[in-house]
């Protein structure tokens, strides 16, 4: 294994079909047979008449387990750096 060739480094440009950004500050998680369902709300709304409190989803997303896993990794690497900055220490430098 210590000979095998590094992966090639793959060029991407990100084209953003629209640049609508929705605040989320909940996330309700779902599985079904082959992806994971993040369903997203900027908070929950109370209803005191009614007895109950809604969570109004406004964006649906589905993933595969391996997207899942690749958006766990570079979330705790982002956080990582954050604490890293916040700390006052220099950031290490991404992996490829």
């Amino acid at each position: 294994m210590a000979n095998e060739p590094a992966p090639k480094q793959q060029k991407i440009q990100i084209k953003y079909e629209d640049m609508t950004a929705r605040y989320a500050n909940q996330v309700v998680l779902t599985t079904g047979q082959e992806e994971i369902f993040l369903d997203f709300c900027s908070g929950i709304i109370p209803d005191q008449g009614q007895g109950y409190s809604t969570l109004p989803i406004h964006t649906r997303i589905a993933m595969s387990v391996n997207g899942i896993r690749r958006l766990h990794q570079s979330l705790g690497d982002l956080i990582g750096k954050l604490q890293q900055r916040a700390a006052g220490a220099p950031a290490p430098e991404a992996k490829s």
